[in-house]
């Protein structure tokens, strides 16, 4: 799925030529690819991230004019366009992900082995239970898409967390020379106190990360930028006394090394050496928590601690270093440390740029003009002043009481010895509708590249406006650029983060409590007679896909299509004239019309119940007995017209004509009790697959 191989950096490759086949020097190769991905986002990205996060914070860029000493008593608003349109982003996205109660579907790669679905439905739930019980899933994806359509890209970090304390308990104290329990002269057992760890954390994280804190190789692939590069580096910001507590125990459960130990002066060597800008715009005004201790005391600065992901001769190293000056860790191959082989990290993107590693984002899309909405509103709200606050020129050197002409006050007196020489007032024009018109031009043009609808920009009684239908109609293009947004966020970061997610699950997870909820909720007994989870039964391949498709921004207009496919399928199924083939694929091409990749959410993935399967055994069965009592009853009825015609001639086979008619009754009374049969058994089948739908909609 990932690259795993890719070329080796040009510094690293001729220092191995230098040293023949010496091991390399790890710290210079981390400073180095420091250096040098920090030198390509300082001059060619810092600017770009300062002006897009100046715009969603509604703020005028660093070096914009209305920042200069020549506006200082201008009028300097900022319409604030662009965090309009990325907050409906973030509500459409909102609305696409969390209208649905599950969050993905899993799909086992070979269908025909029970087993594996087992462990598709079994993962779904470990997931889903995750996803909103122990990971806060809103925050990350709402921060995600934030990220994404705000700096142009998204990356976070999945990893599992597991930490442990010591706890006290007391054990019965045992003879070294007896191996018996020790006992006191009162007949009790005698205590000793003994420690043992206990979990405090046993759960997987998806952390965002700062696109400051993350470092790549500028020429890495634009499609899958953090496993391609040659590098990655992930710096942290830690205080000092977490950095001595990593020097202190190592995770056996994760494979984490311990930190190797470093003195006071060395670990003050990586304190923050320079403001970053990035991190002062996103903080708006307010101090860099990272770059000055929040105490006096030394354990609480924050000093910055780097993973280093290194791909050596197609091998992939990780270690960690305090900045780059020491080495905290030796490398070790990723697989060690992190079980599945990739890099835990993933960045995706709102906007798809061929060929450029940073992609751009919203506000870079709409920047100039957002700058020229900003000046049309600054510009009419000065004519205004201008109008409201008449503006005068004064003769040098008159006697004329400035500041009362200044203050303007209502009903205020001010004095001068010749008003009519020495004071003359400059009329301005009201301003015009045309700049209320170039407005709502610049906000159509805004609306339309960033795919907004505000139906207040629609003129009065235009045709089809004033209608309901009318808005709809006029808001899907709109629509579509936000679902096309959506699309490009899930699919290049949502679906690979749950991938690690799925990952981590397989491998990581031992709680007893939660294997046990999703187990019952994937009905592991009914449907597959599977009483345990089990690695085994969790360690398969699947196929993840997030539940949001095209159309799902409107959740009304989502139900309708819903509803309005579901007819039509159930209508193509009922008409026996069409081949079971391409009912199927008529069936896929209606849901991919609605948005949905597949069909298997509501028609099922082609595994029957067994117990729907041995009720319809029975009714398959009862069908059978139907027919043969109607054949029964058909010649039961040719012999009783034979016989009545016979007992017209002769009127002495009366009898035999009444038992004709009491033998067709009792043929009559069979096939009711047959159709009550078929009847109940049909009620089961219902009542049993509403109670599948009802499991699943509560799960």
């Amino acid at each position: 799925m990932y690259q795993v191989a890719g070329p080796t950096p040009p510094d690293l490759a001729k220092r191995e030529a230098a040293a023949g086949s010496g091991s390399p020097d790890w710290l210079s190769i981390a400073s180095e690819a420091y250096e040098q991905s920090t030198s390509y986002l300082d001059s060619n990205l810092r600017n770009e991230w300062t002006k897009a996060l100046y715009a969603f914070q509604s703020r005028h860029a660093p070096d914009s004019k209305y920042n200069t000493d020549a506006f200082r008593h201008r009028s300097k608003v900022y319409r604030p366009k662009t965090r309009t349109l990325i907050r409906k982003i973030e509500a459409a996205a909102c609305a696409a992900f969390f209208s649905n109660v599950d969050v993905i579907d899993t799909t086992a790669m070979n269908q025909g082995d029970p087993k594996q679905v087992a462990s598709a439905q079994v993962i779904k739930s470990l997931v889903q239970y995750r996803l909103t019980k122990t990971i806060p899933w809103f925050q990350v994806l709402m921060g995600g898409f934030q990220d994404a359509a705000t700096m142009g890209a998204v990356c976070s970090y999945q990893y599992w967390r597991y930490r442990t304390e010591k706890k006290t308990h007391h054990v019965h104290e045992v003879d070294e020379d007896t191996g018996q329990g020790k006992y006191d002269e009162n007949g009790q057992p005698v205590l000793k106190a003994a420690q043992h760890d206990s979990v405090v954390e046993d759960r997987p994280c998806i952390e965002l990360q700062p696109l400051e804190n993350i470092r790549i190789d500028a020429a890495a692939d634009w499609m899958d930028p953090i496993h391609s590069s040659p590098y990655v580096i992930r710096m942290v910001p830690m205080y000092v006394y977490d950095v001595k507590e990593m020097m202190e125990a190592a995770d056996d459960k994760t494979g984490q090394p311990k930190w190797k130990k470093a003195s006071d002066a060395v670990i003050r060597s990586a304190l923050t050496r320079g403001l970053d800008t990035t991190r002062l715009a996103r903080a708006n005004k307010r101090e860099d928590p990272t770059t000055e201790a929040k105490v006096t005391l030394a354990d609480f600065d924050i000093v910055w601690c780097h993973e280093n992901f290194v791909r050596r001769k197609g091998k992939e190293w990780v270690y960690w270093t305090l900045g780059t000056e020491f080495m905290l860790t030796e490398p070790k191959p990723l697989k060690e440390v992190y079980f599945h082989g990739m890099r835990p990290l993933e960045m995706g993107c709102a906007i798809i740029e061929t060929h450029k590693t940073y992609p751009s984002g919203v506000p870079q899309l709409v920047e100039g003009l957002q700058k020229e909405a900003n000046e049309i509103a600054n510009q009419r709200l000065d004519n205004v002043k201008l109008v409201l606050n008449k503006h005068f020129v004064v003769k040098r050197g008159a006697q004329v009481d400035l500041r009362s002409l200044v203050r303007n006050v209502p009903g205020g007196i001010t004095m001068a010895t010749d008003p009519n020489a020495d004071i003359k007032e400059m009329s301005f024009q009201d301003v015009t509708s045309s700049s209320y018109q170039e407005q709502n031009l610049l906000n159509l043009d805004f609306d339309g590249i960033g795919g907004d609808f505000n139906p207040a920009q629609i003129p009065h009684g235009k045709k089809g406006a004033d209608t309901a239908r009318g808005m709809q109609m006029m808001s899907a293009g709109a629509n579509q650029m936000t679902e096309y947004l959506l699309r490009t966020v899930t699919v290049t970061w949502v679906e690979r983060v749950l991938y690690q997610l799925v990952k981590l699950e397989q491998e990581y997870e031992t709680d007893q409590v939660v294997m046990a909820i999703a187990a019952e909720k994937a009905q592991l007994v009914q449907r597959y007679g599977i009483d345990k989870v089990t690695d085994e039964l969790l360690n398969h391949e699947l196929t993840i896909t997030v539940n949001v498709g095209m159309g799902a921004t409107d959740p009304n207009a989502k139900l309708q299509k819903l509803i309005s496919g579901l007819n039509e399928i159930g209508q193509i199924m009922a008409n026996q004239a069409i081949p079971p083939t391409m009912k199927s694929e008529a069936v896929k091409e209606i849901f991919g019309l609605l948005g949905y990749p597949d069909a298997k959410r509501f028609l099922g993935d082609g595994q029957q119940d067994p117990q729907i399967a041995q009720l319809q055994q029975q009714l398959q069965q009862a069908q059978q007995v139907i027919q043969g009592l109607q054949q029964q009853i058909k010649s039961k009825a040719l012999d009783h017209d034979a016989k009545v015609k016979t007992a017209a001639i002769n009127a002495d086979s009366h009898r035999e004509v009444q038992q004709g008619r009491l033998a067709i009754e009792r043929e009559r009374l069979q096939h009711q009790s047959a159709q009550f049969v078929i009847g109940s058994l049909l009620d089961r089948i219902s009542k049993v697959n509403s109670g599948r739908s009802t499991s699943q909609s509560t799960n």
